[in-house]
């Protein structure tokens, strides 16, 4: 029995030891957070090209406003389309209002919607709007960003109707209006137009 471990007792010499290497595979956990990466950064390209988009019409729709007579701390523009009124612009804002809504509402619903978009204007509601677009575009996989951006829309929207009924609107008058440009024209394509 001694003379069978005598040789396994006996240290490895170097050039016995021969070693071959394992051919080297993927890192799976790359690959995988290559994969999740490009996912999101596909998605966020796709919302933030809706977006621009969007964007993009909605200046042409600008473009071809004129200027109105209507008094205003920012500019007031018509244009020949059916969008409803909306301060556009976060810089440089500008109230535009569809091509014959004078014609439609009376000089009080007029002063109304007005008064609804300065509103709008004060609060810096399209920044705060552009900055949660920006958030729905990075965390755009996240259904709690999209209904927090649902949620403040809506808050904004029900602020300015309370300050304009605060300031003292006839509430009849107001929702007057408010019905009006619901029935003949379209919803603003974009969030950070209010």
């Amino acid at each position: 029995p001694l003379r069978a471990l005598a040789p396994m007792a006996q240290p490895f010499s170097a050039n016995t030891l021969t070693f071959t290497p394992l051919p080297a595979g993927p890192d799976w956990t790359q690959v995988v957070a290559l994969i999740f990466l490009a996912l999101w950064a596909l998605g966020s390209a796709a919302v933030l090209g809706r977006w621009l988009l969007r964007w993009s019409r909605l200046q042409a729709v600008l473009r071809t406003a004129e200027a109105t007579a209507l008094a205003a701390p920012v500019p007031v523009m018509m244009a020949p389309s059916m969008l409803e009124p909306g301060l556009v612009g976060i810089f440089r804002p500008v109230i535009l209002l569809p091509q014959g809504i004078d014609t439609r509402l009376s000089r009080d619903e007029m002063d109304a919607i007005l008064a609804h978009e300065l509103c709008h204007m004060r609060r810096r509601d399209n920044l705060l709007a552009a900055t949660h677009m920006l958030v729905e575009a990075l965390f755009w996989f996240h259904p709690l960003v999209w209904w927090l951006g649902a949620r403040l829309n809506a808050e904004r929207e029900r602020a300015c109707d309370e300050s304009v009924l605060a300031a003292g609107m006839e509430p009849e008058t107001y929702a007057q209006s408010i019905l009006k440009v619901c029935q003949h024209y379209l919803h603003s394509p974009l969030d950070c137009a209010a």
